[in-house]
């Protein structure tokens, strides 16, 4: 029952499979609220390797089934690029993106993919692809 509500909140949401998303890009993990595929984002900068790992964790500590190795991942700051910011933030979508043996640069610019997948619902996290802008 677990696996088929997940599946239909899923598709309620509009998310497909990942699977064709994987041949574009690296696959990412990104928190589903702060998913806007198709939206330009810069990466601001990288996260400490002990906040990447806290951030993969269970509140309180504890590895997620999903996540047995947290500190295989790469954290990153991103800021979704809204226009009508003028650099003071206004309009702006600040959040973090994961990947494993991922390689950003701060000034990166990129794009989620249009297909997603639930990757953990416990971290609330989706697992896309991400696209050179």
């Amino acid at each position: 029952m677990k696996k088929g509500a997940l599946a239909t909140g899923a598709l309620a949401l509009g998310l497909g499979s990942a699977g064709s998303a994987s041949a574009q890009g690296r696959n990412v993990l990104v928190y589903t609220y702060d998913y806007h595929p198709q939206v330009e984002f810069r990466v601001v900068n990288s996260l400490e390797q002990a906040t990447t790992v806290r951030l993969l964790q269970r509140p309180g500590g504890g590895n997620v089934p999903e996540i047995s190795q947290p500190d295989d991942y790469d954290g990153y700051i991103i800021r979704y690029l809204l226009g009508g910011g003028g650099g003071d933030g206004r309009g702006q979508i600040t959040t973090f993106v994961f990947g494993r043996n991922l390689s950003l640069s701060q000034g990166d610019t990129r794009q989620f993919s249009g297909d997603a997948s639930i990757f953990s619902s416990t971290l609330n996290l989706l697992s896309t692809s991400l696209r050179s802008s």
